[in-house]
């Protein structure tokens, strides 16, 4: 580093020249194998000095002679693969995808080491500076203020500290994992130079590593399928590719790839911040209390579907049906608004505050419009299941001397019971997914104590209110696992009545 055209860090360096010096405003140069680069003024606006940066002469990794691991790796990879490809091995898919995982992990093991060293040498050299600058500040000061050495230090921090090795260390402040070491400014006087180490931001590697370690096998036994496949069925492969690739361009371009965006965004989140948040829990909390009226609704639904099974020949079962269904096919939206009306109105007209607006009584308002707008859709699968149940069932039920509550039970019931679980677990989902009736009818409150402000809610405001886009990302990927441990169930279900058909 020059102040001017004078060395101020490495004493031993040859100074500038005025000429060096000159052409520095317009931007950087090189000069005997280092990038000169400008140093300006607290304002921006004269060149004051340089900073030299010279690259390294050999290369660095964490293995013996400067090599990564993703170097070796890579041999075994190929190595492997072409083994197997000459033996006509039976297990070389499996040999293929072990291979490309190896590889991938050895070159995020180099990208987490060289986010480490990048961290170490940034700490190092910024303690250099940290210690010029110290006994270098004009005087008449004395003895330099933290904050004055602070204010250098644009991406990290600087805080009291003691004695302690001179190698950069990982501790923890705050709970929050740093990249520290000693800095010493004076006579007695340590400092502490703190920084985000930067491995922490390693994880996020994996997502671009693995699909592009993968390319190679699947690249492979996309090649080996075509050896093996008859001319004519590649011709009706490509065929239906060519059908098939605009849609599956159309889901990569604006759904896989928004997906795989949003996740490298949850990843940049502060998630122990985002756990300790106590507006996450409260809104799992009304998530999970607004999904107690899935059951509510399922049983309503089922006594509608006995009730119009019974009578479905005749003209009031028909009528029944559709008066069912009718708010099922409807707008959610136009459902919020009926609504909003009908509690606006029985409020007022009982003399008592509006349901919405009320921290008691908001969410198990949207929990009656809920069912309402539900029950038809529910209705309609127990109908379904109840016409798939054979009539010789019932009838030799009735012949035992069992009535309608025991036939109901003994019969009825139990084989209702996939379908019954099929309703159960997709109001479930349904719930979990609310957010249209929220968004339109109490926005999340009422504010405080924001009685109604559901997990989507709960992303959207993060996203388009505070603009925490990274919160939301993350709120959003906790989410998804949710509903895929809720999904789980039901395909298992779906998997056993295809088994059972």
């Amino acid at each position: 580093m020059y102040f001017g055209t004078a060395p101020l860090v490495d004493a031993t360096t040859a100074p500038l020249s005025p000429d060096d010096l000159a052409p520095l405003a317009a931007g950087g140069r090189w000069r005997d194998g280092a990038a000169l680069v400008p140093l300006k003024d607290r304002d921006g606006q004269e060149v004051v000095g340089a900073v030299a940066v010279r690259p390294h002469p050999a290369p660095h990794g964490p293995l013996p002679g400067g090599f990564g691991f993703a170097f070796p790796a890579a041999i075994l990879a190929v190595t492997v693969a072409a083994v197997i490809a000459f033996r006509e091995r039976s297990l070389r898919r499996g040999a293929y995808m072990g291979a490309a995982m190896v590889l991938a992990l050895a070159t995020y093991l180099d990208v987490r080491w060289a986010a480490r060293d990048g961290t170490d040498r940034w700490l190092v050299d910024t303690r250099r500076l940290l210690q010029e600058a110290a006994t270098r500040l004009p005087p008449p000061r004395v003895r330099v203020a933290i904050s004055d050495l602070a204010a250098l230090v644009r991406d990290g921090e600087v805080a009291l500290g003691e004695p302690a090795e001179s190698a950069p260390r990982r501790v923890r402040v705050d709970g929050e994992r740093r990249a520290v070491v000693a800095v010493l400014i004076g006579s007695g006087r340590w400092v502490e130079l703190r920084s985000v180490p930067a491995e922490l931001e390693a994880p996020r590697w994996l997502l671009l590593l693995l699909p592009c370690a993968l390319l190679g096998p699947m690249a492979i036994l996309l090649l080996r399928w075509a050896e093996r496949t008859p001319a004519r069925r590649l011709r009706e492969a490509a065929i239906a590719w060519g059908f098939v690739g605009p849609a599956a361009l159309h889901v990569t371009i604006f759904t896989i790839g928004p997906a795989l965006y949003a996740i490298y965004l949850a990843s940049t989140a502060n998630v122990r911040a985002l756990l300790r948040d106590p507006l996450t829990w409260n809104a799992f909390r009304n998530t999970a209390l607004y999904a107690l009226y899935v059951p509510v609704s399922v049983a309503l639904a089922l006594a509608a579907a006995l009730a119009i099974y019974r009578y479905r020949h005749h003209w009031g079962g028909r009528l029944l049906s559709a008066a069912f269904l009718l708010p099922y096919v409807a707008s959610a939206v136009v459902i919020a608004l009926l609504w909003q009306a009908i509690y606006r109105w029985g409020s007022f007209g009982l003399g008592r505050p509006d349901w919405l607006s009320n921290a008691g009584t908001a969410l198990p308002a949207l929990m009656l419009t809920s069912v309402w707008a539900h029950m038809g859709g529910q209705m309609l699968v127990f109908l379904a299941g109840l016409q798939a149940i054979p009539q010789a069932y019932l009838d030799s039920a009735r012949v035992d001397g069992a009535g309608a509550w025991r036939g109901f039970w003994r019969v009825t019931l139990p084989l209702l019971r996939p379908v019954t679980w099929f309703v159960v677990l997709t109001g479930l989902l349904g719930a979990f997914e609310m957010f249209a009736l929220v968004f339109v009818l109490t926005q999340g409150g009422p504010f405080p104590p924001r009685a109604t402000d559901v997990l989507v809610h709960r992303v959207y405001g993060a996203a388009f209110g505070a603009q925490a886009f990274a919160v939301a990302c993350a709120l959003a990927v906790v989410f998804a696992a949710v509903l895929l441990l809720l999904t789980w169930p039901q395909l298992a279900i779906l998997r056993r009545q295809v088994r059972n058909a």
